[in-house]
C-alpha cells in the first residue's frame, strides 16, 4: 500500500482502539493509567516489531510484573508467529540471590523466556572499576537461570535465540516453495543471504534500562541517557557485527487498570519533577520499603504507631516526610517542612536502589523478611502494655490524640487538646470609650432642656476651673 494509505490506516486503527478504551473505562467503572497518546511513538514501537526477530522486554528485576505486558507478547505473535519475547530481568543486581531464584522457578513455571542482567555492573566492568554500590549483589552461579549475565554472555545468547528464529522462519518458508521452480529457488537463496543478520529489538516502559543496556552491549555511548523518562524520542538502530543489529525503541506507557498515577512516578515510569501530589507517591515508597530500612539509609528515628494503631502498620508519608525534613534541614520559603524537595529526593533514591525493596512472585513470601517482621513486631508488642487492665486508662490518650488530629497533616506531635487561637483581629483591640451614661440626668420638668451636672476640679491653690 502507499504511504497515504498506510498513514490513513493507522491513524483509524488507533482511533478505534482510543474509543474502545474509553467505552470500556466508562461502562465498567474502571480507571485507566495515564498512557501514551501520542500516534507517533506507536509507530516506532510498531516499527520496531515487525524489522526484528527477537523482542526483548526490558524490566526491572524488583518488581518485574509491573513492567511486562503479556498483550505486547501476543500482538509479536500476530505480527509472525516466530516471533519471540525475551524478559530481560535488569537490575538484577538489586536482588538478593534467593529472590533471584524465586522469580527463576516462577518463569519456569509460566514459560516466559529470561535472562538476569545488570547494565549499570557491565558498563562498570567495561571500564574496569567494581560495583561501588554496597547493596548490589551479584553471586557468581552455574545456574544460567539465575546467573547474572556478563556482556559476552548476553550478546552471544541473543544471536543465538534471533538466529534460532531466523532459522525456523527460513525452514517455514523453504517447505511451501517448491523445489523445481528456478525462481523460487534464486529467491529462497537471496532471502537466506539477507537473513543471515538477525535484528533484536529492544522495547519496555520508560526508564527500565533500555538505553543503558545498548551502550553497555556496544562498548560506547551511542544512544544518550538520563533518569527522565521519554528520552529516546525515535528507534535507532546499531550494527553489532555482520550477524546481529539492535535496535532500541522508545519507552511506552501501556494502558492498564491495576496500577495508579503514583504508583507508576514511584516506579519511574512518569517524571518525578512533574508530581503534583507528592504525598501519594511517597505513601507508596512507605509501604513497600520495610520501616527499619529506611532509618537504617537516612539515619531517621520514625514515630511509632499509638498503641491503638496496628503496630506493624507502615509508617505514614507525611510522617516520613517530616522526619526526613527535620534531619536534613529543609524548609520551605512559608518557614514549613519543605516536603516537595524531599518528596523528590526520596523517590530518586527509591528509583536508584538506594532504598533496598524488591517485590516477591505471586504466591511466595520470603523467609528473611517474615523473620524481620516478626521479630519487630514482637519488640513493639513488648513495648506496648499487654495488660487488658490498663485499657481503660488509656482512653484519655486516645482522646487527646483524636482532638489533637490534622486533617491535612496527619498526627500532631503534641499531647492534648490545644487552645482555641484568638482571632486576629481580637488581637490588638483599640480602647472603647466608656459607654457608662450615668453621669446623664433625665429632664424632670420636661421642657425639652437637658440637664447637665456641674464638676469641679481643683487646678491651683485657692482657684477653681468649672467646667
Amino acid at each position: 500500500m502507499s504511504v497515504d494509505v498506510l498513514d490513513a490506516n493507522e491513524k483509524q486503527s488507533f482511533l478505534t482502539w482510543r474509543r474502545s478504551l474509553a467505552r470500556l473505562e466508562e461502562n465498567e467503572n474502571l480507571v485507566l493509567t495515564p498512557f501514551e497518546k501520542n500516534l507517533d511513538i506507536w509507530r516506532q514501537l510498531w516499527r520496531v516489531l515487525e524489522r526484528s526477530d527477537l523482542i526483548v522486554m526490558v524490566v526491572d528485576a524488583r518488581n518485574p510484573l509491573f513492567y511486562r505486558c503479556p498483550d505486547l507478547e501476543i500482538y509479536a505473535q500476530e505480527l509472525d508467529k516466530h516471533k519471540k519475547t525475551l524478559l530481560l530481568v535488569n537490575k538484577a543486581d538489586l536482588l538478593p540471590y534467593s529472590v533471584r531464584e524465586k522469580w527463576a522457578q516462577y518463569f519456569r513455571l509460566h514459560e516466559i523466556l529470561f535472562v538476569f542482567w545488570s547494565a549499570k555492573a557491565a558498563s562498570a566492568a567495561l571500564l574496569g572499576k567494581t560495583s561501588s554500590d554496597p547493596q548490589s549483589s551479584i553471586q557468581e552461579s552455574d545456574d544460567p537461570d539465575t546467573k547474572v549475565y556478563g556482556r559476552d554472555e548476553l550478546l552471544a545468547r541473543l544471536q543465538s535465540e534471533a538466529e534460532q528464529i531466523a532459522k525456523r522462519r527460513r525452514n517455514a518458508g523453504s517447505s511451501d516453495v517448491s523445489s523445481t521452480d528456478a525462481n523460487s529457488q534464486g529467491g529462497s537463496v537471496s532471502e537466506s543471504s539477507a537473513s543471515n543478520n538477525v535484528v533484536v529489538g529492544f522495547v519496555g516502559y520508560p526508564n527500565v534500562g533500555k538505553s543503558s543496556t545498548i551502550n553497555a552491549l556496544v562498548g560506547q555511548k551511542r544512544t544518550g541517557v538520563t533518569s527522565t523518562p521519554g528520552k529516546t524520542k525515535h528507534f535507532q538502530t546499531l550494527i553489532i557485527s555482520e550477524e546481529l543489529t539492535l535496535c532500541d525503541c522508545p519507552g511506552l506507557v501501556f494502558p492498564s487498570f491495576t496500577s495508579s498515577r503514583y504508583e507508576m512516578i514511584a516506579s519511574g515510569v512518569l517524571p518525578i519533577d512533574r508530581m503534583t501530589e507528592h504525598r501519594q507517591a511517597v505513601q507508596v515508597v512507605a509501604n513497600r520499603v520495610p520501616r527499619q530500612v529506611i532509618e537504617d539509609v537516612y539515619k531517621i528515628k520514625l514515630p511509632k504507631p499509638k498503641p491503638y494503631e496496628p503496630q506493624s502498620r507502615p509508617p505514614l508519608a507525611a510522617e516520613l516526610l517530616r522526619s526526613y525534613c527535620a534531619s536534613r534541614g529543609y524548609v520551605a520559603s512559608s518557614g514549613l517542612p519543605d516536603e516537595t524537595r524531599a518528596a523528590r529526593q526520596m523517590l530518586k533514591d527509591y528509583i536508584d536502589g538506594k532504598l533496598q525493596h524488591y517485590q516477591l512472585p505471586p504466591g511466595m513470601t520470603d523467609d528473611e523478611e517474615d523473620n524481620v517482621g516478626t521479630s519487630s513486631d514482637t519488640s513493639d508488642v513488648e513495648n506496648t502494655p499487654a495488660d487488658k487492665n490498663n485499657n481503660a486508662p488509656n482512653l484519655e490518650n486516645v482522646l487527646d490524640d483524636l482532638n489533637s488530629f490534622d486533617m491535612a497533616n496527619g498526627l500532631t506531635s503534641k499531647k492534648g487538646t490545644a487552645k482555641k487561637p484568638r482571632a486576629p483581629h481580637k488581637l490588638h483591640k483599640k480602647p472603647q470609650r466608656n459607654k457608662n451614661r450615668t453621669w446623664r440626668v433625665g429632664n424632670d420638668n420636661d421642657d425639652g432642656m437637658p440637664v447637665v451636672r456641674v464638676f469641679q476640679k481643683h487646678v491651683n491653690a485657692g482657684s477653681l476651673k468649672t467646667v
